[in-house]
């Protein structure tokens, strides 16, 4: 079976480590690259994190250092969630895998320029690496084959009443993505909240054993720590990991083709995806979004990831 070309963009962060883990432990995926925008915690750190997870894991991966802020805002992070470094208690082995020279967007331009195919693009953080790219690069946008995008709700949001982390970090750069015209398939919390982790099942994954069941343990039991402490829930959502998932096995999931959008004047809801089910604008339907999960089967896939690398 032909491998799929991906590029990942993600900012580590404690499911994007679960993500990249996923990603690492299925050979149907040929990663042509790793770009890193901040998000969850400064760039500094998530560069950091995903520099020691490639060189950990998957060392020939690529790697490239992305923007440090939104396009026209102060960055927003999450560390209460993921610890103040992104992964939690999580230790990673030092290593000598090296950052690439180039920044993330001419990273992006070089590896789709060169390419014989269309590539997918995964983004498990804010957007502001792939705007900033499709605004210098418009000429490159038809390599891309399609986006897949962990990012906003039809369900209420998880940092403001009305918008998910994802996008409230740079709500003009997922505008700008979400007009491109490039095929997306969205991940919102509309479904990633139904792929989540027993506390039963986190420990089946530690019992695996090796770095990899290590290091996914650590990162979801830090995320586990703050469901229970703020949400008083004995499991917790892994977010990110669904787009790896779509990519692997797109029938465990289901979902409607709808226009999306996002909102960038409102007082109170700023940020906020409109995800139209019921075609109340009667606009253009540009994503598919995906709203139902096989949560046993997915739980499987990432056990089965973190066995083949671990």
């Amino acid at each position: 079976m032909k491998k799929k070309s991906i590029i990942i963009d993600c900012d580590p962060g404690c499911d994007d480590t679960i993500a990249l883990l996923l990603a690492f432990g299925n050979e149907g995926l040929d990663i042509k690259g790793v770009t890193v925008s901040a998000g969850n915690v400064h760039i500094n750190n998530t560069t950091e994190n995903t520099r020691k997870l490639v060189g950990a894991f998957k060392p020939g991966i690529k790697i490239a250092k992305g923007c440090e802020k939104p396009l026209f805002k102060e960055i927003v992070t999450a560390p209460e969630v993921h610890g103040e470094s992104g992964i939690g208690c999580v230790v990673l082995p030092e290593n000598h895998k090296k950052i690439e020279e180039l920044n993330a967007v001419e990273f992006l331009a070089k590896t789709l320029k060169e390419s014989d195919e269309k590539i997918d693009i995964v983004i498990t953080g804010p957007m502001t690496n792939l705007a900033v790219f499709l605004m210098t690069y418009p000429e490159l946008k038809c390599k891309i084959n399609k986006f897949i995008i962990m990012g906003g709700s039809s369900i209420g949001g998880n940092v403001t009443p009305s918008a998910e982390f994802n996008i409230y970090v740079d709500p003009e750069a997922a505008d700008i993505i979400f007009k491109s015209g490039i095929d997306i398939v969205l991940c919102p919390l509309d479904v990633t909240m139904k792929a989540y982790v027993t506390e039963k099942e986190l420990e089946e994954i530690k019992s695996i054993g090796g770095l990899a069941a290590e290091v996914a343990h650590g990162a979801i039991k830090t995320a586990l720590d703050f469901y229970k402490e703020f949400y008083n829930r004995n499991e917790v959502p892994m977010h990110d990991p669904c787009t790896i998932a779509y990519l692997l096995k797109p029938e465990i999931f289901a979902g409607e083709k709808v226009f999306l959008g996002v909102e960038l004047k409102g007082e109170l809801t700023y940020g906020e995806t409109i995800i139209d089910y019921r075609d109340k604008f009667g606009k253009e339907k540009n994503a598919f979004v995906l709203n139902e999960i096989n949560r046993e089967q997915f739980i499987e896939l990432l056990k089965a990831a973190i066995k083949t690398i671990s």
